[in-house]
Order: structure tokens, then sequence, then C-alpha cells
């Protein structure tokens, strides 16, 4: 009886019994170890379509993948702790966590989508009416760029986001500059 577990427990082990993997699979496994990614996972399975009968490997190869983003969001207001606080103070410390808000925003959507290549950003108020305070299109290499800047709102500009900023006061874009 030992004899015939054990028998069972090589066989098991054995690469003879492992499952055969095509080469398709093999691929698979491969483009997602070396390029993780929920969308290029979609693209490349979009592309897996049935092959023609009787041509070997006749599929669609993923050779660049690249997109781009729009995303509009409202500021968030000041602290409440800090709503009682002078006006010009008050409007200071918004255009501060507007700017900081909207650097970590770009960083993050960078860091979690590796897909994307540009985004386009457009920031309102926090109230109504929402108009529009920042906008731009980031392109990735300009995120590695302008990191050795000290300032949130150099790197944002060099980044290609628009603000304007008079007596320390974020204020909405005009017009022309949407």
């Amino acid at each position: 009886m030992r004899g015939d577990s054990v028998a069972a427990e090589a066989w098991t082990h054995s690469p003879c019994a492992w499952p055969r993997r095509t080469g398709r699979d093999r691929l698979r496994d491969f483009i997602d170890r070396v390029a993780p990614g929920r969308l290029r996972r979609i693209v490349t399975r979009v592309l897996a379509i049935r092959p023609r009968g009787f041509v070997p490997n006749d599929v669609l190869h993923l050779s660049k993948l690249s997109a781009q983003l729009q995303i509009e969001w409202r500021s968030r207001d000041v602290h409440p702790w800090d709503r009682d606080v002078a006006t010009d103070r008050r409007a200071e410390l918004f255009r501060e966590q507007t700017l900081h808000d909207t650097e970590a925003a770009i960083l993050k959507f960078f860091q979690v989508l590796p897909e994307i290549d540009a985004i386009g950003i457009r920031v309102l108020e926090p109230h109504a009416p929402n108009r529009l305070l920042l906008a731009g299109t980031v392109a990735r290499h300009d995120v590695l760029e302008s990191r050795s800047l000290p300032s949130p709102g150099m790197r944002l500009k060099l980044m290609g986001i628009r603000f304007d900023t008079r007596e320390g006061h974020l204020k909405p874009l005009d017009a022309s500059e949407r």
C-alpha cells in the first residue's frame, strides 16, 4: 500500500503530470509578468481573436499601448478648523491645499495607471458656480522632470497646469485660458 502512495505522489510532482501549456498561455503569462496593468491585460485579451484555421500562431500581438485620461474634480475647501481665520490667510491656505492636492492626485494617477501617458486635468471651485481654477494636460515625462523643484506651484506649471494666482489668492481662469 505504501508503495502505491509513494508512486502516486511522485507522479503528481513529475513534469509529465503537469497540464500541458500552450504557447499562447506562456505568452499571456509573460506579458502579465513583464507589463503589469489591468488595461494592458484587457487590451491583450481583446487582441486574442480566434485564429484562422491551419495557420500556426495566427494571433494579434500587442506592440505598444498608450492612453490618455481626462479628469475633472472639485477642489477641497479649507479645513473646518481654518474657517475662522482672516480672509487673506484662508485664501492662502486654500491655494496651498489645492495645489498640493492636485500634484498628489497627478502623481498617484501615474503611479496606479502605468499605461497612461497623459492626463487632462481640470480642477473646479469647491462650491457653486464651480468655476475652473486649474487646467492643463500633463505628460508622464513632465512629471519626472519637475520633481527637483521645491515649490508645488512651479512643479505644476512645469507639468503643464495653468492657474492664476494674484496676491496669494487662487483666481478662476479666464475663458481664454480654459
